[in-house]
């Protein structure tokens, strides 16, 4: 090619390329929603009220707004408004981490000696602040817009990712929940706080192994990381005469949680721990929020008095068993008392005066969020601490309060229409803007089938999916009794435990647990007999689900 022409050409490809890069974000997005009640933040409500949305942010919001002439008006006259809603404590958007999937025994990654890992790495595996969830985050394209879909279709348009594993176990990011997006353009917020957890091994699986040594090694590294800092500043400042300090990622991680300049939460596991996580808070004069376990209401006016602010799960415990007389006898009061007050639970620490933030954490099936929502309102909980706790609250604690949380003129344009108010009996989102992107809400409607029919859903079935034009064969085991069946299914990756079984007449419904990053994946299905068939939502994939039972009762009769 000749030189000229080849240079031509590569400025073209160049400049189109950059054109195509930013024709997505250019392009204008103007909305103006008109005729809704308009919850503009908790307890401030305007009816009649149109909110306008442009080019991502908020224009306006009021009942004598004017639509401006290149809006695209949406009518939602006998619909509700509302800020998209805010989860403080999810693993959405990540990618699992293989390092710490295959940990061994030691408590170290791939078997090796803590001292053997690569890096400038603290000695106790657990501990690990410098571990970023930003780097494990992926985009929601592809089969993962799932993930995402279920999320936005309760009204969520951000969340917080956090880290799971360790005792510092590293700091979480903000995110919109958005489609088709960069990774950086997903990020609201990097390095929002480092999480915590009095995490153990058993015996033979590496330091610690006890509450106590979980709390000494959280202890020994904060006090680490204030030696390292002090020792450090001399060093920098005039480093003749003094040893030079070692380089660990944990104790330059640390830093802004030893200044107060980091927000801690604890990942809490009953309220003994809260009672510890508050004691060291104090020592070491933390920002410290608590990701609470759901059993906290039982020492309400002792968290009250901490004034600490309570991430709260909107999970219930599962119902006990007790059916069979056996089954009973294991069934502690403790445990059947939490299952009975636990719609209550938030209304009891709110009395007490504790601020809730609540999360969606817990729930084996994101379809019970709404309807435990309604119990705890009915339960006493005043519906304006219920939409703080899902939007102005967790705003705050992830700072972002300036952009997310309320709708006001200059905030992202992250906004739910609910067909009713959020709180009433099964109100759903029909239009979620999520950075001033609009998701229509296409439900999905389960197949139905006869709710007086009488079937036993247990046995071993041989269940196929076909995929792609191909058959994959595995074998799924039922198991327990009426209002309390469990099973497992042989999956790719092994034996998993199906979060849930539930039989509603003849529609058999199964969830299995979140798995590779993907959430929770429900399949219901039609039992005929000793046959059932359904069809599994597999991201953009309709998957036709077909089983027959091997053995176990016969006839589908009870």
């Amino acid at each position: 090619m000749i030189p000229g022409v080849a240079t031509r050409v590569l400025v073209v490809l160049v400049t189109g390329a950059f054109a195509a890069a930013g024709a997505r974000a250019e392009r204008p997005r103007v909305y103006a929603l008109t005729g809704g009640t308009v919850v503009t933040a908790p307890g401030t409500t305007i009816e009649d009220g149109t909110v306008v949305l442009r080019d991502g942010l908020i224009e306006a919001v009021g009942a004598g707004v004017s639509v401006p002439p290149d809006a695209v008006e949406v009518d939602v006259r006998g619909l509700w408004v509302y800020p998209g809603l805010i989860d403080p404590d999810t693993t959405l958007g990540l990618a699992s981490d293989d390092r710490e999937e295959r940990r061994s025994d030691s408590g170290a990654p791939d078997g090796q000696s803590p001292q053997a890992r690569p890096g400038a790495n603290h000695p106790v595996s657990r501990i690990h602040p410098e571990h970023r969830v930003r780097d494990r985050l992926l985009p929601f394209e592809g089969d993962r817009k799932r993930e995402a879909e279920r999320y936005r279709n309760l009204g969520f348009t951000v969340a917080l990712a956090v880290p799971e594993r360790g005792i510092f176990r590293g700091s979480s990011v903000a995110i919109l929940l958005q489609d088709d997006t960069p990774v950086a353009e997903l990020i609201l917020r990097d390095r929002v706080a480092q999480h915590v957890a009095f995490e153990t091994g058993r015996f033979g699986e590496g330091y610690p192994t006890s509450l106590m040594g979980a709390a000494a090694a959280f202890r020994q590294a904060l006090l680490d990381a204030e030696r390292y800092a002090e020792w450090s500043a001399r060093w920098t400042a005039n480093p003749r005469g003094l040893k030079r300090p070692e380089t660990v990622a944990a104790w330059e991680a640390l830093s802004g949680v030893v200044d107060g300049s980091r927000t801690v939460v604890f990942a809490l596991e009953g309220g003994e721990q809260f009672d510890l996580a508050d004691r060291l808070a104090r020592e070491f004069e933390l920002d410290a929020v608590m990701s609470a376990s759901g059993t906290e209401w039982e020492i309400a006016e002792r968290v009250a008095s901490s004034e600490r602010t309570v991430i709260f799960p909107v999970a219930f415990p599962d119902k006990p068993k007790v059916q069979e007389d056996d089954d009973a006898l294991d069934v502690t009061l403790r445990e059947m008392r939490a299952y009975l007050e636990a719609p209550a639970a938030a209304s009891r620490l709110h009395d007490a005066g504790v601020e809730l933030a609540f999360t969606t954490r817990g729930l084996k099936n994101l379809a019970d969020f709404s309807k435990n929502l309604e119990s705890m309102v009915a339960a006493g909980l005043p519906e304006s601490v219920a939409l703080a706790a899902l939007t102005t609250v967790p705003a705050r604690i992830l700072g972002v309060d300036a952009s997310v949380g309320t709708l006001e003129p200059g905030k992202i344009a992250n906004v739910v229409v609910m067909d009713g108010p959020l709180f009433g009996k099964n109100a759903k989102a029909q239009r979620i803007y999520v950075d001033g992107v609009e998701y229509h809400v296409e439900e999905k409607k389960k197949p139905k089938g006869d709710p007086n029919a009488v079937v036993d859903p247990r046995g071993e079935w041989s269940v196929v999916f076909e995929m792609g034009g191909q058959s994959v064969q595995r074998t799924w085991t039922l198991s327990g009794s009426r209002g309390a069946y469990t099973g497992t299914a042989e999956t790719r990756s092994g034996t998993v435990t199906f979060d849930r079984v539930d039989l509603e007449g003849n529609a058999l419904t199964v969830t299995f647990p979140s798995t590779g990053g993907f959430g929770p994946t429900e399949i219901t299905l039609i039992v005929t007999g000793d046959s059932f068939e359904g069809v599994a939502e597999m991201g953009s994939r309709s998957v036709p689900v077909q089983g027959t039972r091997t053995s176990g009762p016969e006839g589908g009769t009870r």
